[in-house]
C-alpha cells in the first residue's frame, strides 16, 4: 500500500516537473513608428506628435480566471513636427511587454489537459494635441478593463479544437479587438468633456492593433504557425512562439483621422535592451 502511494507520488512529481519544464519567456516590443502620411501637414500645421499606448495581455484557453492585462503607461510624444517619411524609436518603457513562465504545450501535453497559453499586446496609436496625459491614462484604464472582459468572454472559453482552427481563433481575437476599439472611442458626452478639457483640440485616435503569440510546440505549433498568421486581420501580427526560435518581426499599420503610421514589432526570448 505504501509502495503504491510512493509510486503514485513519484509519477505525480515527474508529471508536475514536466509541466513546469514546458514554459518559456516571450518578449514583444513595438520598436519603431514610421509616419507614412502625417495628419497635420497643412499650411498652418507643423507635423504630427504620435505616441503608442500598449496593454499587454495573457490568457490560457479553457482556464477560467487566467486572464491578465496590464497597461504599460509611460506615455510621451515620440517626436515633434513629424512629417511624411519620418521615423521615431519607441522607448521600451512605452512599447515593450515581457511575459515570464508562459505555458507551452505540444500534442502530448494537450492530451494531459494543458492547453497552450496565448500572450500579446493591444496597441492604441494616438496623435497628441491638447488632451492631458491624466485623461489619456484614465481612458486607457477603461480600455484595460474592456480588454480583460473581452479575453474572458472570447478566449478563455476556447477549446483545443478551436485552437487548431485558425479561423475560430482569428475571429475570436478580431471580435475582442473590435470591442476594445469601441471602448477606446468615448461616447458623445465623454467626447464633449474631453473636447472642453483639451481647449477644443483633443488627441486623435489613429487606430488600434494587436499582436498574438500562441505558445505551442511540436506538430501542434507547426500546424498553428502554418495557418494562423494568414487568418489574422490586417491590424494584427503574430504566430507561434516557444524557446529556441529566432526573433520574429512584423509591421502593423494604423490608419485613421487623416494619418497613416506603421509600427514595427519584434518578438524575442530576451527583453529588448
Amino acid at each position: 500500500m505504501t509502495r503504491t502511494r510512493r509510486r503514485t507520488s513519484l509519477v505525480a512529481i515527474v508529471a508536475a516537473l514536466a509541466m513546469v519544464a514546458t514554459a518559456c519567456q516571450i518578449d514583444v516590443a513595438a520598436t519603431t513608428l514610421h509616419v507614412v502620411a502625417a495628419q497635420e501637414d497643412g499650411f498652418l500645421q507643423n507635423g504630427d506628435e504620435p505616441y503608442v499606448a500598449v496593454i499587454q495581455w495573457r490568457v490560457i484557453p479553457g482556464e477560467a480566471g487566467s486572464t491578465q492585462v496590464s497597461f504599460l503607461g509611460n506615455l510621451a510624444e515620440l517626436g515633434s513636427g513629424m512629417d511624411d517619411g519620418d521615423d521615431a524609436s519607441i522607448p521600451a518603457a512605452m512599447g515593450a511587454a515581457s511575459f515570464a513562465n508562459v505555458q507551452v504545450s505540444s500534442i502530448s501535453q494537450v492530451a494531459q489537459g494543458q492547453l497552450p497559453e496565448l500572450v500579446g499586446t493591444v496597441m492604441v496609436v494616438m496623435e497628441s494635441d491638447l488632451t492631458s496625459w491624466g485623461t489619456i491614462n484614465g481612458l486607457m484604464g477603461d480600455v484595460e478593463d474592456a480588454l480583460a472582459n473581452e479575453l474572458e468572454n472570447q478566449i478563455e472559453p476556447l477549446t483545443i479544437l478551436d485552437l487548431t482552427n485558425p479561423q475560430v481563433v482569428a475571429s475570436a481575437l478580431s471580435t475582442a479587438a473590435a470591442n476594445v476599439e469601441a471602448a477606446v472611442t468615448p461616447g458623445i458626452f465623454d467626447q464633449i468633456l474631453i473636447w472642453l478639457g483639451s481647449l477644443g483640440n483633443p488627441d486623435d485616435l489613429i487606430g488600434v492593433g494587436f499582436t498574438v503569440w500562441i505558445a505551442a510546440g511540436g506538430t501542434l505549433g507547426q500546424f498553428i504557425e502554418s495557418t494562423l498568421p494568414a487568418a489574422l486581420p490586417a491590424n494584427a501580427a503574430g504566430g507561434v512562439w516557444y524557446d529556441g526560435l529566432d526573433p520574429k518581426t512584423a509591421t502593423v499599420r494604423f490608419s485613421g483621422d487623416g494619418a497613416i503610421y506603421d509600427v514595427d514589432i519584434v518578438a524575442t526570448n530576451a527583453p529588448p535592451s
